[in-house]
């Protein structure tokens, strides 16, 4: 791989981790429109592509990413206020961005993609915007007055004045002392950003690579270790429970290179959630606790496309809408909670909707529609049963089929999926009070599942080595 290749891959792999994020921080943004941390970040984010792009020679990128940072420049500078419509814009055109790194990953360039319209569609809304905003806008008005007040404050400390500059500020009546805290935590946090990581991206197949080596480690100092029984030379046992120790650690370190926070694959959810309550015209609020939460990155892999199905599923047919909730006394906004933790030897991810649950009668009628099960069987079942029915094969309860859902493929899939790596999936459900899916993973397949996956064969599985 020559030098440009390698400028274009760390290009592809930077920009595409700050998509991710910029999906994130748009949602956040929206929630909160004054933030200017967030702001600044998405500004910086889309400008460095910019940049990069046109240093690189893709100026369809570059085009792309051109009108977005016109938009945010207006946002960053106090004459834009961000809201819904615009979100969706800069949202479609992180899309787009997306797409033509897709198309330069996989042959170089930047594909045949029209973007025309998302690039109109964008400049259309910053001229709209600034009419409707052509006065001069009250932030704007606030930040020339405290520019004048700083200047006036810097001149005193020039003229000797040794105090602080916040503390002349809050003298003068200029700022609250609240003000001058809240930008000296800005300014850390800014400092804090700009020091060096003390980590390192490395690709994955270097990571299976040095895995393999370690397993055959692993065999080697299995078969000597069965030699220590009938040898009685006391160098050799130690050399020997020496070489155990190193590679019982090197293991778990190998091991803890691949975890990953659970929140590498929730973090995606936000988006998709805003996504699709502004399809379906529902007001839904995500809650994520637990997104520290390590798994090893094959079982982050398996588990990331039940759960995005079942937080579809949960926001087109479990929240209703805003009047029905009403009508039932709750409130207009439905809540989707994601919790995840470590307990009793096993990794545990809730998932958890407020609202109106499942129709086991409905999912009964449908099973038996289907012959499923038998109308003497049905008679007999509990509710729990009944609630167990949805993880049958094509089974759907869906009143109209959606591009979200109601194909009848769903819920199977996510069950036989999270067993496919030995957990379990469970549902509990009440009326009008929601639903509840419960994953269980045992944290002995959460951290070392590469061992077998990687090993290309049984030779991994042989050694019984607790790594806890």
């Amino acid at each position: 791989m020559n030098e440009m290749e390698e400028i274009i891959k760390e290009f592809l792999v930077e920009s595409n981790d700050n998509l991710d994020q910029l999906d994130r921080d748009l949602v956040e943004l929206e929630k909160d429109p004054q933030s200017s941390e967030l702001l600044g970040r998405i500004f910086r984010a889309i400008h460095t592509v910019k940049g990069t792009s046109g240093v690189l020679g893709f100026s369809k990128l570059e085009s792309v990413a051109h009108v977005g940072e016109n938009l945010l420049s207006r946002m960053r500078d106090g004459k834009l206020r961000l809201n819904a419509e615009i979100t969706t814009g800069l949202l479609q055109m992180v899309d787009a961005i997306r797409e033509v790194l897709r198309a330069i990953e996989a042959s170089g360039v930047e594909g045949e993609g029209d973007y025309s319209k998302v690039i109109a569609m964008l400049k259309e809304l910053l001229d709209r915007e600034m009419k409707r905003n052509s006065q001069p806008p009250l932030g704007e008005i606030i930040v020339q007055h405290t520019e004048h007040a700083v200047q006036e404050a810097l001149e005193a400390q020039h003229a000797g004045d040794p105090r602080k500059l916040g503390e002349i500020l809050v003298e003068r009546g200029s700022v609250s002392t609240l003000a001058v805290h809240e930008a000296l935590n800005a300014q850390q946090s800014e400092s804090a950003s700009h020091i060096s990581g003390s980590s390192i991206r490395v690709d994955v197949n270097l990571l299976d690579k040095l895995m393999n080596l370690v397993g055959e480690l692993v065999l080697a100092r299995n078969q000597i270790l069965q030699f220590t029984g009938t040898q009685k030379d006391t160098t050799f046992l130690g050399t020997a429970q020496r070489l155990n120790l190193i590679t019982t650690e090197l293991q778990e370190g190998v091991m803890k290179t691949r975890m990953q926070p659970i929140g590498n694959v929730w973090n995606k959810f936000p988006r998709v959630v805003r996504d699709l309550a502004t399809q379906f015209s529902k007001q839904v609020r995500i809650e994520m606790e637990g997104s520290d939460t390590e798994l090893d990155k094959t079982i982050i892999e398996a588990i990331k496309d039940p759960l995005t199905h079942i937080i579809r599923n949960a926001v087109d047919h479990g929240i209703e809408s805003p009047e029905e909730r009403e009508a039932k006394g709750k409130a207009a906004e439905g809540r989707l909670s994601l919790h995840a933790f470590h307990e009793g030897g096993q990794v545990n991810i809730e998932i958890v909707d407020d609202g109106k649950g499942l129709d086991t009668e409905r999912i009964k009628q449908k099973a038996l529609e289907r012959g499923q099960i038998s109308p003497d069987h049905a008679a007999r079942m509990s509710e729990r049963e009944l609630l167990n029915l949805v993880f049958l094969p094509g089974l759907s309860t869906a009143r109209q089929v959606t591009n979200v859902s109601g194909r009848g493929v769903g819920m199977d899939v996510v069950k036989t999926n999270i067993e496919k790596i030995g957990g379990t999936v469970d549902i509990y459900s009440l009326p009008d009070q929601g639903t509840t899916l419960k994953i269980k993973i045992p944290l002995t397949l959460a951290i070392i599942p590469a061992l077998v996956a990687t090993s290309g064969g049984e030779r991994f599985a042989i050694p019984q080595v607790s790594l806890l």
